[in-house]
Order: structure tokens, then sequence, then C-alpha cells
């Protein structure tokens, strides 16, 4: 069985749509649902997003855990989070296949 970031690696990289994703999650039993009118990832989304050898590189769209029990859509450019800064509360973005910590607006690596 997947683990929670296998599965949400999968998504943010366009492999799996948000209802097969919403299944896993379910089979998962972790509590987590993506919300379609809120999480959904559109196909352009998908094909402006890409990462790259640093947290710095990455542009476009992902999923945000700042373990509240939900998950939240993020626009990424240039490793930052345009519409969210979570200080110093841990958070996590997954975004293209990677997971990077969230430091206030900053991708970084995970710890």
């Amino acid at each position: 069985m997947k683990n929670l970031e296998d599965i949400l690696h999968d998504y943010t990289r366009g492999d799996k749509p948000l209802d097969e994703t919403n299944q896993e999650l379910k089979e998962l039993d972790c509590g987590l649902q993506l919300d379609p009118a809120r999480n959904l990832i559109s196909a352009q989304e998908l094909a402006e997003t890409c990462v790259g050898e640093t947290p710095a590189e990455a542009n476009g769209w992902g999923i945000l855990d700042h373990g509240v029990g939900s998950l939240e859509k993020v626009h990424v450019v240039n490793g930052c989070t345009v519409d969210v800064d979570m200080g110093q509360e841990a958070a996590y973005v997954y975004i293209g296949g990677h997971k990077y910590r969230l430091r206030g607006d900053v991708l970084t690596e995970e710890d």
C-alpha cells in the first residue's frame, strides 16, 4: 500500500487524477481528502509546473500540508509560495513529485 507522500507525489506529477487520489487517501484511512473545489490542479497548471535541482527552481502548483487536517492548493514562483506565509509553523509543499519544507514562504530541503 502507498503512503501519504507517494499518493501526493503521484497527484502533483499528474500521474493520478483527483478522484483516484482521493480513493487512495480513503484506502489509506489517513482522514485527508482533496477538495475538488479547492485542490484541483488543472492540466494547464500541471503543464506549468516544474522543479529543478534546488527548491528555488520550483515553479507552478502544488499541495500544502500544514498539519491541520486539510490540504491546500498553493502557487509557487521561484521557490516561494505566492499567497501563503507559514511563519515558524511546520508545513510541507508537494509539487511536481517532490516534497519541500516550507519556512515562511520559502521552499527548503526537508530536515
